[in-house]
């Protein structure tokens, strides 16, 4: 099939309103694909046309390959029927876990939980990178009043902060002011031109501006503290690792006692022979 083709009917089908579910889009000897069945797991943004053009190929394909294994494998081999078996079983188990994941489990994870599993695993939480809290401005080098930017860069008053804020949405080629919060070194790195000893020095002290500029651009950075590589990870840092660590520990008893439960009732019913 033409992929000019393939567009043009697709056109027509994504923009009739009466689209009927089932529409036969591509077929090999007596099976059929339908849009339905192609667009079952499309991503939402992924392109319509070029994921439906790429599921026809595979579609295709599998067909092609299934009906010449056919000739050589028999569909009904009791070893194939009984993994077929256990895959469905499998599916119908982790599609009831998940609605009872979505319907009936508890997704609430207590600070203090939290707090204690990083207490207790700390040696899990070793930084890999160096880590920082800082603010980054980037501005033309031609740009006035420089003087007042720095100390606008270091400021703690509030007021001087939303002065900082309007000026970068102005003026700023890049910025960065939340200075709250742990990001990783390399993300500022990027952004800023300057030698390996210039990037050794700024992990020297905190609460520090450090400016560097080339034949464009200023670049003002102020560290306000920073965690070196081999440390600890700085409790903030790993919070929400930490929550989500936790949160698949929940689905995981929270299942397991569905299933003892279930298990037990089963038990104790007439329902379970072992011969």
């Amino acid at each position: 099939m033409k992929k000019s083709f393939l567009y043009l009917l697709l056109l027509v089908l994504f923009s009739c309103d009466s689209e009927e579910e089932g529409s036969f889009i591509a077929s090999y000897k007596d099976n059929n694909l339908t849009l339905e069945e192609v667009l079952f797991n499309k991503p939402l943004l992924v392109d319509s046309a070029t994921f439906v053009n790429k599921e026809i190929n595979r579609w295709i394909k599998n067909q092609v390959i299934l009906d010449k294994a056919k000739l050589y494998i028999d569909e009904n081999d009791k070893e194939l029927q009984l993994k077929v078996k256990r895959y469905k079983e499998l599916l119908i188990i982790n599609k009831y876990q998940t609605e009872l994941i979505n319907n009936e489990f508890d997704t609430t994870i207590l600070k203090s939980d939290v707090e204690e599993y990083y207490k207790n695993h700390q040696e899990d939480f070793i930084l890999h990178k160096n880590i920082v809290k800082a603010r980054f401005v980037k501005v033309n080098n031609e740009t006035l009043n420089l003087k007042k930017i720095e100390n606008l860069v270091i400021t703690k008053d509030d007021f001087e902060m939303k002065e900082l804020s309007k000026f970068c949405e102005m003026y700023a080629e890049n910025s960065f002011l939340n200075d709250s919060v742990w990001m990783y070194f390399s993300d500022f790195d990027q952004k800023i031109t300057i030698s390996e000893k210039e990037r050794k020095k700024i992990f020297s002290k905190k609460n520090k501006l450090y400016s560097f500029m080339d034949d464009h651009f200023i670049f003002l950075f102020f560290l306000k503290d920073y965690q070196i590589k081999g440390e600890e990870s700085p409790l903030p840092f790993v919070f929400s690792n930490i929550r989500e660590i936790l949160r698949n520990k929940n689905k995981q008893k929270f299942l397991n006692e569905i299933e003892n439960k279930l298990y037990n009732e089963a038990l104790s019913s007439e329902h379970i022979k072992i011969l």
